[in-house]
């Protein structure tokens, strides 16, 4: 006699408790709006079962589907996502040319190093617009003062720059990997850019750069640590390459042909 009335009283209470399990497992889901949408067609689906037993367990199964369908929403949210700008892709916490409006060459040796960076950055060839081009040096050597003067060379004359600080995107202290979809959505993000500043860079960060390609120019800046024969071994489609030396100790530089 027991045991009839138990299982009368539980499936009684079977709707009931699978509308609960369904509505929290559409507030796991981490989206607002989806979990709203899955909330109705899941109550929806319950309200068409027949019998009672059969809504509990099709509320179980759909917390058993809710690691799948997660992952499939945070999928979707990246794909819409690659039309992300800039400043949230590449982070910019100090941006260069917030004090630009009076740069001063110093030395001579800077000027002419600035020169040559912007020749060859400004370069129209299609073989090489869209190269890698690094200056380098020990502190105080002015590579600051001569990437502040490109910025404003290029904010005067109505062009696109963007400032990216490598510690707060890829170093060696902060390995990432570059995949697929993060270069689709930089090279989309960098189309119109005119020229794209990486600050404090290390080889890791190089060589992330390197395996991206994007369609504009790239002028590293490096981590001050970084020797000139540290470049001897980069890529050929490294652009110009120039080091710095310390006060009035003049400049060094490379370029490569396409």
């Amino acid at each position: 006699m027991v045991l009839p009335l138990l299982l009368s009283e539980f499936g009684e209470w079977c709707p009931w408790m699978a509308k609960r399990l369904t509505g929290w497992t559409a507030r796991r889901l981490g989206d607002a709006q989806a979990a709203e949408r899955y909330s109705e067609e899941w109550l929806a689906e319950l309200a068409h079962l027949p019998g009672k037993l059969s809504h509990l367990l099709t509320a179980t199964s759909y917390l058993l589907a809710l690691p799948r369908i997660r992952w499939c929403l945070r999928a979707a949210r990246r794909a819409t996502a690659a039309g992300s700008n800039l400043h949230e892709l590449l982070p910019t916490p100090t941006p260069i040319g917030c004090d630009s409006r009076e740069v001063i060459m110093d030395w001579v040796h800077q000027a002419e190093a600035a020169y040559f960076l912007l020749r060859a950055i400004v370069d129209d060839d299609p073989q090489i617009r869209n190269r890698l081009h690094i200056l380098g040096g020990p502190a105080g050597c002015g590579k600051t003062t001569l990437a502040r003067w490109l910025h404003r060379e290029f904010t005067q004359d109505g062009k696109k720059l963007h400032y990216a600080w490598a510690p707060a995107w890829i170093n060696r202290e902060r390995p990432l990997h570059v995949s697929a979809q993060m270069r689709d959505r930089l090279v989309q993000a960098s189309q119109e850019l005119d020229l794209l500043v990486v600050d404090e860079a290390d080889r890791v960060t190089i060589q992330a750069l390197h395996s991206l390609r994007l369609p504009c120019p790239v002028l590293v800046i490096t981590r001050t640590d970084m020797q000139f024969r540290e470049f001897v071994d980069l890529p050929a489609s490294t652009g110009a390459v120039v080091s710095m030396g310390p006060r009035w100790d003049g400049w060094r530089a490379t370029i490569d042909n396409p």
